[in-house]
């Protein structure tokens, strides 16, 4: 593949968008995992094994987001800026260079399947892929590891004192960001230190794969495996819908079978989870589009790591555990909507006050939603977060 600056960018792009989807779609898995007995289909012994297995899931999301910071790092050091867009699930098997499709799905086998294909290592692929070299066209590539292997193979064949800029662009670190493995990149060295990172995480090392996403879903898919043939009526998820939607809107039905939500009140909460969705990534793109220096960057960081972990979780587990309304016996879910919306203004104080004002709104509708009779535990729990998150924006004005 030819080297340039635009074919980097538009690879790291593509990584942005991908890391940005699988983070979905392994959160929308965790959601649909039960968390209580009475909720039915596991004994006390299996809800610790599927609580475990929660868990799991929740923490590879959580690197993916890193992924996702680490790769907007890379990007605005080489000219690029933070990128968080991307198709509304479902994505077709064709759309990304790895053949696979991108969709919203309960845990299970199926989804596990999927996983483990997204983060299978290098040297386990069987089929040969030579990389497309016009810009224009589609990159092909058979794993998310083989995608950064094309990312590195930019990096290295570029001349380095003209790909990386001077300035402080690309320089998030830990003390801001709060993503404790977060690579500041400044050079090819923390370039390609940073890509060593994304894909041992992922994939492991060919002498330790313990903790890397393909063993966690490859360990976790067999577990399931193995239970369900011991007791068939094992059944650890909850009958989520596959792709919902809160609303139907043309995007939303592009590339494959989407949901609707009919319930009213799980269809107002899906709204809520997307809003509030929305905001965290704007709070993220912000910081990182400001850089270091920034004197709201480490104020949105910290607003937008909390929210993903205390109103995202609880909203989105709360959508799982209600009714679709469908008549089908099926459950609701968080569709992860991404609306037309504009990123936040580059004015610092601009930026705060239209972040806090959101936060307020979205604050108080919670807390409408909070006094319905169909409120889940979960909802309580979120409202109360975002009504701090809402007041620590406003008083940072």
């Amino acid at each position: 593949m030819q080297a340039s600056r635009s074919r980097l960018l538009s690879l790291l792009t593509e990584a942005c968008e991908l890391e940005h989807g699988l983070a979905c779609s392994y959160l929308f898995a965790a959601f649909s995992i039960k968390q209580d007995l009475d909720e039915g289909g596991l004994s006390w012994k299996q809800l610790q094994a599927v609580r475990l297995w929660a868990s799991e899931i929740y923490m590879v999301a959580a690197e993916e987001m890193l992924h996702l910071a680490q790769a907007w790092n890379i990007l605005a050091a080489v000219g690029g800026s933070p990128y968080y867009l991307r198709p509304n699930f479902p994505q077709r098997r064709s759309y990304y260079g790895f053949h696979l499709p991108l969709a919203l799905e309960r845990f299970g086998p199926s989804a596990l399947r999927r996983f483990v294909s997204y983060e299978t290592p290098a040297d386990q692929l069987i089929l040969p892929v030579d990389a497309r070299t016009d810009d224009d066209e589609p990159t092909e590539y058979r794993s998310v590891g083989e995608l950064y292997a094309l990312i590195r193979e930019q990096i290295l064949n570029l001349p380095e004192d003209q790909l990386f800029f001077q300035g402080t662009q690309g320089e998030m670190g830990p003390d801001i960001t709060h993503f404790p493995n977060i690579i500041p990149i400044k050079d090819r060295v923390s370039a390609l230190a940073a890509i060593d990172m994304i894909t041992e995480q992922g994939e492991g090392t060919d002498y330790d794969r313990g903790d890397s996403h393909f063993a966690v879903f490859q360990r976790t898919l067999a577990s399931l495996v193995t239970e369900k043939e011991r007791d068939p009526a094992f059944e650890p998820a909850r009958p989520v819908l596959e792709n919902p939607v809160p609303r139907i809107r043309g995007d939303w039905n592009a590339h494959g079978k989407i949901n609707l939500i009919r319930d009213p009140f799980a269809s107002q909460l899906g709204d809520l989870f997307d809003d509030v969705y929305s905001l965290m990534l704007r709070l993220l793109q912000h910081a990182f589009a400001s850089g270091p220096a920034s004197k709201v960057a480490e104020l949105f960081c910290d607003t937008a790591i909390n929210a993903m972990t205390t109103v995202i979780k609880p909203l989105g587990e709360a959508l799982a555990k209600l009714s679709s309304g469908r008549g089908d016996g099926s459950h609701a879910g968080a569709a992860f909507g991404l609306t037309r919306h504009v990123t936040l203004p580059a004015a610092e104080s601009i930026a705060l006050a239209v972040a806090a004002e959101c936060a307020h709104e979205l604050a108080e509708t919670a807390a409408e939603l909070a006094t319905s009779g169909h409120a889940p535990g979960q909802l309580g729990v979120a409202e109360a977060n975002l009504k701090q998150i809402a007041g620590a924006l406003a008083s940072a004005r």
